[in-house]
């Protein structure tokens, strides 16, 4: 079974695009198809930061430490990162059974520092080449980023006004030192580094009666940075997937939700590409238009204007 859980399966997409993403707008193979294969270097995260308040229930009934769950479910992520990224994108995995690759990713940790901060939507700077209402496009393709006042004390319209700061919080990587890039960049041919920060595994509600009945839903948080072959850092995020307290399987976790949640950190990477290369995805409805139309058969990108 363990094998089972680690290797987790391929499982077949519709389309290609996020899970559980309303603004979703058909980002087609065809044309993630249309760019050049990138290196993403991968790196999964630390033992140290994986924070969990269901792990008793998971491993109930099993033989299962805590460090057995925390070890499969931080390989099943890696499985499922890889195997949505796999299809569009080269890779090399810093979580393998190779001496070298440990070697390497024990370095990157001594010289990287986890910070947490509140969440905010993040920012496209002016310099990486998006069209303004592209970028604005893909910032709000990562769905739940919402703009929210900042906290304090303040007078407002002649009404004293205090917001409490009850944020969602942000684990991202921060680079500590330049050698980070300067040595893997080239050793690898890495064009992106996919740094996980943290996974968390939560409560969804504070509704202790749902609590004590056992019936109530749980949510997987996964934590990731982004960073440019320069080491510069492109975006940070939170995604999501939503789970019920009666799914205590660990393989069925992965399969079920670790899977979707890889398929969530790569798009978040190739839709930027995607959108940054001047690229708009198009509704089936917009194709099927044109090309009654037109007459004649259209891809299902079309250059933004």
């Amino acid at each position: 079974m363990l094998a089972l859980a680690l290797a987790v399966p391929v499982m077949a997409q519709k389309t290609y695009g996020p899970t559980n993403d309303s603004l979703y707008l058909g980002f087609y193979r065809d044309s993630i198809q249309m760019l050049e294969r990138p290196n993403i270097l991968v790196v999964p995260f630390h033992p140290d930061r994986y924070m969990t308040e269901v792990d008793h229930e998971i491993a109930k009934g099993t033989s299962y430490t805590y460090q057995h769950t925390r070890g499969f479910f931080r390989k099943g992520l890696d499985n499922a990162i890889i195997i949505a990224a796999r299809e569009f994108n080269d890779y090399v995995n810093l979580h393998a059974d190779d001496p070298v690759l440990n070697k390497d990713l024990d370095f990157v940790y001594k010289v990287t520092r986890s910070k947490v901060e509140p969440s905010t939507p993040p920012v496209i700077m002016e310099d990486k080449g998006f069209k303004r209402k592209l970028a604005e496009y893909w910032i709000r393709l990562q769905g739940e980023l919402v703009e929210e006042a900042e906290p304090g004390t303040r007078i407002e319209e002649g009404q004293l006004v205090t917001v409490y700061d009850d944020r969602e919080l942000l684990t991202r990587t921060l680079v500590l030192n330049p050698l980070l890039v300067d040595s893997l960049t080239p050793k690898y041919k890495a064009d992106y580094f996919l740094f996980i920060n943290e996974v968390d595994m939560f409560i969804a509600t504070g509704d202790q009666l749902a609590i004590q009945s056992g019936k109530y839903g749980r949510v997987i948080k996964v934590h990731m940075t982004v960073l440019d072959d320069k080491g510069e850092e492109l975006f940070s995020l939170i995604k999501k997937e939503y789970f019920s307290s009666y799914e205590n399987d660990l393989e069925t976790i992965i399969r079920q939700h670790f899977l979707p949640l890889g398929y969530e950190v790569v798009y978040a990477l190739d839709s930027y590409r995607f959108l940054q290369a001047g690229l708009t995805p198009l509704t089936e409805k917009e194709v099927e238009m044109k090309k009654a139309k037109s007459g004649i058969k259209l891809p299902t990108l079309q250059k933004f204007k």
